[in-house]
């Protein structure tokens, strides 16, 4: 079993992609990442379910349809601080919760995908160190960071939930 199949496939990959949107629309501890996207997040809902097909081991709908993801040279155009990649981070930990997704394989992507948000990073800000490739360092050795950015926004126990 993979991460697609794990959150239920296209309906839960679906479901986790709204419920993400939705938060960040609705819940002010995300109000200054919703700021950086445009009035409507209906393109943002498509690209990110498309992305997410595939990274998470399902269909590859984004590069059927769009190429590689580029994801560092395609979020170059946003400005995307620390705050910003710690309100992404914690607006889908939130969503996986709300969805009920399996908890090991919950916090499993949230690791994943807390290496990658901060790779898009692209401001420098003296007090933290440049953004690094994904795969660049061990994941554990981000979990403690990780625990705090989570913990910031009420989700203390997120990381706790597989052991």
């Amino acid at each position: 079993m993979n991460a697609y199949q794990a959150l239920g496939g296209e309906a839960g990959t679906a479901a986790l992609t709204a419920r993400f949107y939705d938060l960040m629309d609705s819940d002010a501890r995300f109000a200054a990442l919703r700021a950086t996207h445009g009035a409507s997040l209906d393109y943002a809902r498509e690209r990110l379910f498309q992305f997410l097909s595939g990274w998470l081991g399902g269909p590859p709908l984004y590069e059927e349809l769009h190429g590689h993801p580029r994801l560092r040279q395609r979020h170059m155009p946003f400005v995307v601080t620390v705050k910003t990649r710690n309100q992404w981070i914690a607006c889908f930990a939130q969503a996986l919760q709300d969805t009920a997704a399996p908890p090991e394989w919950a916090v499993a992507v949230v690791l994943r995908l807390f290496a990658l948000a901060d790779w898009m990073r692209n401001q420098e800000e003296a007090k933290y160190p440049p953004p690094q490739p994904p795969m660049a360092a061990d994941i554990a050795e981000r979990v403690p960071e990780l625990q705090a950015v989570l913990a910031e926004y009420g989700l203390a126990d997120f990381l706790v939930l597989a052991e």
